[in-house]
């Protein structure tokens, strides 16, 4: 044989050796910790093989449009106040409005009607004329901005439980959107069902707020919320969600506190394991410095009781704001609220410059404490999410249903398999042996591919390798039946080799670039399962004009070798 050949031999087999060393930590089930083998990555399988957590979450609209329309009426009433327009007041309207479409209602003077509507029409895009009377305004969002909004709202949501579940761990999750008010999570190989689902659905809303102590003592406070929780029978019951009970009771007490300010709570737990008591607070509503400032959060251990904290870092912007807000209001309460509600509200002592702060959490054991001082950190880092996700569906996929599908969709394979290499071995006779080595490196290869890449076998993913069996089939079967036409022309084993893959890699990169568009498009546009199918078609198409043009090509010049030293002129074809 030539260097050229030998060359090219000493190529499959270090292809062949690399692969096997892929694969072999999947089939022996190797343990990455203990062993010493220097390849330790697995195969990735997906959530319809290994098991995991299927969920549907929702959208809460409605209440991202109640948050807009009050960024909204904040930033209108500063604005006309700028300009010179008499306001008396500018609220949002909730009640007698279709929930999906809050209202803001402006009070204005009636002769300045024509200079509002100008500032209304060049600098407010995003609000529509909904209704007026002389001196007042009725406003909603326009149809375009409410379509931006649900679209960004949504993107965002994906991106934000993306980024947690990343941190989480997971491999290989598939988030995607569903309709217009959707998010489909597949969370592969997940068994902390319920921790995954809380860091997915916290909303981590971090905010600072300023305490009232002067308009209302606590005992006043107290007083005034056991007098509407018996007058309105308003009552928070345990698995009801206390936002709910909270904004209620807002509600209900916005004619009997100052004008923007709100109740909030901050919860004391007084022992492991113990809900504790809910502390009221009175605070101005003003949200002086939010988590979009946040630039880092990590878990710190507090060096007199070693308990787990939060410690966070503010951008330039946010670390400006807090020293200004606390530089401001030495010697009063800041509240550090937390998804509405307060986990700490130290006094201020002095300007805190350098925008770092600190979390405290409750009590209990050091072991659920240091968990939910991580997850804390992961879903401030991850960001906020801009929307309340509701639980619509739950599937959890058992291991067991997995195994199951693992072991129906490998025999399947194997069969259809076994029965093309049968066929080909009796058709092609020795030219078939050599076409049924070629398909079997092709299942290695492709196999060590989906390891060396991290990619996710998936049960449609076993469907695509034994596809890519029929696809490389196909080009031996091009390149088989034009060498048969060459020795039928009369031409010497050895021609009719070099013209049979010379004339037919043309037809068989044609056919397979066309396949790998269809994959490309899976890929794009498909979702769970079927983007680990396309995957592995993407891969068994690479392979196959591998193994078909460059490994069947290799092997038949040994074959004809063969041939030669022993005098013989009749291809076994």
């Amino acid at each position: 044989m030539s260097r050229s050949w030998w060359g090219k031999f000493l190529f499959l087999a270090l292809m062949v050796i690399l692969s096997l060393g892929y694969i072999y930590p999947t089939i022996s089930n190797l343990d990455p910790e203990k062993s010493k083998f220097p390849f330790k990555q697995k195969m990735n399988l997906g959530l319809d093989l290994q098991g995991g957590l299927y969920l549907v979450l929702g959208v809460d609209f409605d209440k991202v449009y109640r948050d807009v329309v009050e960024r909204q009426s904040s930033s209108l009433k500063d604005r006309l106040k700028e300009k010179g327009i008499t306001v008396s007041d500018v609220k949002p309207l909730r009640e007698g409005v279709p929930a999906d479409d809050p209202r803001i209602t402006v009070n204005f003077n009636a002769a300045q009607r024509q200079d509002f509507y100008q500032i209304l029409k060049k600098e407010y895009w995003t609000l529509r004329l909904a209704g007026e009377s002389p001196g007042h305004f009725e406003l909603g969002l326009s149809h375009d901005y409410r379509n931006e909004v649900r679209e960004k709202t949504l993107n965002q949501s994906i991106e934000v439980i993306r980024n947690r579940i990343d941190e989480f761990g997971v491999s290989e999750p598939s988030i995607v959107s569903q309709g217009t008010d959707r998010v489909v999570v597949e969370l592969p190989g997940v068994k902390e069902i319920d921790r995954a689902k809380d860091l997915i659905g916290r909303t981590a809303k971090l905010e600072f707020k300023m305490v009232d102590d002067q308009s209302m003592t606590s005992a006043q406070l107290s007083t005034l919320i056991t007098e509407i929780e018996k007058d309105q029978k308003l009552s928070f019951k345990e698995g009801q969600k206390f936002s709910d009970y909270v904004r209620k009771l807002n509600e209900l007490a916005r004619s009997k506190i100052p004008e923007n300010h709100e109740i909030a709570f901050e919860r004391s737990r007084v022992g492991s394991g113990s809900e504790g008591v809910r502390i009221p607070y009175l605070l101005h509503s003003k949200v002086d410095v939010t988590g979009d400032d946040l630039q880092d959060a990590t878990v710190q251990l507090d060096p007199e009781n070693r308990n787990p904290n939060v410690s966070f870092t503010l951008n330039p912007r946010g670390a400006a704001q807090f020293e200004r807000l606390t530089g401001e209001n030495i010697g009063h309460r800041l509240a550090i609220v937390l998804d509405n509600l307060i986990h700490s509200a130290p006094v201020i002592q002095s300007r805190i410059g350098g925008g770092r702060g600190q979390i405290t959490l409750g009590r209990g054991d050091s072991e659920s404490m240091m968990k939910e001082a991580k997850d804390l950190a992961i879903v401030l880092r991850a960001g906020a999410l801009p929307a309340q996700l509701e639980f619509l569906e739950q599937r959890v996929v058992g291991p067991s249903l997995g195994q199951d599908s693992i072991h129906k969709g490998a025999m399947a394979s194997l069969i259809g398999s076994l029965v093309v290499f049968i066929f080909v071995a009796i058709y092609y006779q020795v030219s078939g042996l050599i076409a049924v080595f070629s398909l079997l490196l092709n299942v290695l290869f492709v196999l060590a591919s989906l390891v060396g890449l991290e990619a996710t076998l998936t049960l449609p993913g076993i469907a695509g390798i034994a596809l890519t069996v029929g696809i490389a089939v196909d080009s031996n079967v091009v390149i088989y039946e034009r060498i048969r036409e060459e020795l039928r022309l009369g031409k010497r084993p050895s021609g009719a080799v070099e013209a049979g893959f010379q004339k037919a890699f043309r037809t068989i990169l044609d056919a397979n670039v066309t396949n790998a568009f269809a994959a490309i498009v899976l890929l794009l546009y498909g979702t769970g399962p079927i983007k680990g199918f396309a995957v592995t078609l993407l891969i068994g198409i690479v392979t196959t004009v591998f193994t078909a043009v460059f490994v069947c090509r290799l092997i038949f010049d040994l074959y004809l070798k063969r041939l030669e030293d022993r005098g013989a002129q009749t291809l076994s074809i």
